[in-house]
């Protein structure tokens, strides 16, 4: 396995590999419809953000993405206010390869540049999927957004990244 920064050529392979990872989960395919843009990896966001992709024999495994949020960017939840900050944005892994550890290795990753950065905490935005996951890593759940799609809840998530 090789991990690497990604290149702006990948933004396809990402894109393709997102939805994939996210059919896994057998959404609905209006909800799939849905998401398709915010789903959406583009050559721009790989140049002003943290991605990092792993790879075996030129296939495209899974990849992790960090973005900073501007001091605008307010989230609020159950009377906390979080104002900006650093988000794991996406961690995706092809179908074929999830529960193979590379979720763990991408965290690992995560983890050690924003220890590079100085970063304190890292947040995560999760779908209900994922939040075990993200609790089996070390995030602590501090509340619930509601999702785009009705009665359905996203959660907020916090790694406290240890130096």
């Amino acid at each position: 396995m090789i991990f690497r920064t990604a290149i702006s050529e990948d933004a396809t392979k990402l894109t393709k590999l997102t939805l994939e990872s996210k059919k896994y989960w057998e959404y609905p395919k209006e909800w799939m419809s849905m998401w398709v843009d915010e789903l959406t990896i583009n050559p721009e966001y790989i140049q002003r953000n943290m991605v990092t992709v792993v790879e075996e024999n030129l296939e495209l495994l899974g990849y992790v993405s960090i973005v900073e949020e501007s001091s605008s960017h307010i989230v609020e939840l159950q009377g906390i206010k979080l104002v900006g900050g650093f988000f794991l944005d996406n961690l995706f892994i092809h179908p074929s390869y999830i529960r193979k550890g590379i979720g763990e290795k991408l965290i690992a990753i995560a983890f050690d540049w924003c220890k590079g950065k100085s970063l304190e905490q890292l947040y995560v935005i999760s779908d209900p999927n994922a939040k075990g996951f993200y609790e089996k890593m070390g995030a602590i759940c501090i509340g619930e957004l509601p999702s785009r799609v009705e009665g359905r809840h996203l959660y907020c998530l916090v790694f406290n990244i240890v130096f």
